[in-house]
């Protein structure tokens, strides 16, 4: 469960209860970057070149009889993961409200709080698309700490009206069986995701392998993208309800671009000195050009107050104005550090 909500959130009344379903998700509040890297994660993962040859060249989420030859051979095991999706409430249409994502992240099946493996023997049966439509959803979720409570269907445990927060509602929308081993020397064949350099390209292309097919060492939540803590998702929220909408984790480029960051992107040393790279901004509205930080206790810091000043007058100087919020006044004082963010948003 998500913990230390601030007070002026837990004070509206209609914040503690489960808006009425059905949910449609709002994708566009997704980054395209996102989208496209996220497109071709169905069936066995990572797609090598020897899958593909093994395929005759056609590849399908459900293997094909050359693939299943070929993990019998070689003896592969796979874990089921889901990719998740955390929201907050958005606008209604038609009667049906629209969910906004804050956070995307990998989970794989567990069983006794391990996590389980399988063969390609039973890979080969299922009907992931008929157990996808079916609304597979984890209640109580964190994906902060990656802890949950229930796994089910959403129509099946929330009714409109009844206690619990939308975003501990974590909806699966598309699975994949990630291989555990592949040999050395097997091409994986990749989409390419249209980086402004080939260095910048190579490094997310880098990351982007590390963090989708890693296998799972213990049963946890590995977030993909979104934001990073729990004081972000309340300034999402107290925000949200202001009718505002930013995106979230975004690098800034030295010539003012910007583009969607993997999570865990901008902790890579290599990364973080790509050339043309400025920062990454927590949350980061591209219309107004304003960029803002939720601040942990480390920036209380003289040194890292300095960096921050000196990063502040950087983004100025690309026409980007930055709004920096401290951690205690997001937890203490949330309607203070929103009336900031307006304030920026309003300037000319």
């Amino acid at each position: 469960m998500i913990e230390n909500r601030p007070a002026s959130l837990l004070a509206d009344p209609a914040y503690g209860v489960f808006p009425k379903p059905p949910y449609a998700v709002d994708w566009s509040s997704i980054p395209e970057l996102i989208r496209v890297a996220t497109l071709d994660l169905g069936g066995v993962q990572p797609v090598t070149k020897v899958m593909s040859e093994a395929a005759g060249g056609k590849m399908f989420d459900k293997p094909s009889e050359g693939e299943i030859a070929l993990f019998q051979e070689r003896g592969t095991n796979f874990q089921l993961v889901s990719i998740v999706l955390s929201c907050v409430p958005g606008d209604e249409v038609d009667g049906v409200l629209q969910v906004r994502p804050f956070a995307m992240t990998l989970i794989p099946a567990s069983k006794r709080e391990k996590v389980q493996e399988t063969t390609i023997d039973l890979i080969s049966k299922l009907d992931i698309d008929a157990w996808l439509a079916s609304e597979p959803t984890y209640f109580g979720y964190d994906p902060f700490s990656g802890g949950w409570s229930l796994f089910g269907h959403i129509p099946g445990f929330v009714e409109g009206g009844s206690k619990g927060y939308l975003d501990e509602i974590g909806i699966v929308i598309d699975q994949f069986f990630l291989a555990t081993e592949v040999p050395e020397g097997d091409e994986i064949l990749t989409m390419d995701l249209k980086m402004p350099s080939e260095q910048m390209k190579a490094r997310y292309e880098k990351h982007r392998r590390k963090l989708f097919f890693t296998p799972f060492k213990q049963v946890e939540a590995r977030r993909v993208w979104g934001a990073e803590t729990p004081i972000e998702l309340f300034v999402i929220q107290a925000l949200a309800k202001e009718k505002l909408f930013p995106a979230c984790q975004m690098l800034i480029m030295s010539d003012g671009a910007t583009f969607p960051s993997w999570y865990h992107l901008w902790n890579d040393v290599e990364f973080r000195h790509t050339d043309g790279l400025v920062t990454e901004a927590d949350l980061f509205f591209p219309d107004e050009r304003v960029a803002v930080f939720c601040d942990g206790g480390h920036h209380t810091r003289a040194k890292q107050k300095a960096r921050d000043t000196a990063m502040t007058e950087t983004l100025a100087a690309l026409g980007i104005r930055s709004v920096r919020i401290p951690g205690d006044e997001i937890r203490n004082d949330l309607p203070k550090a929103i009336a900031r963010v307006k304030e920026a948003l309003a300037q000319k």
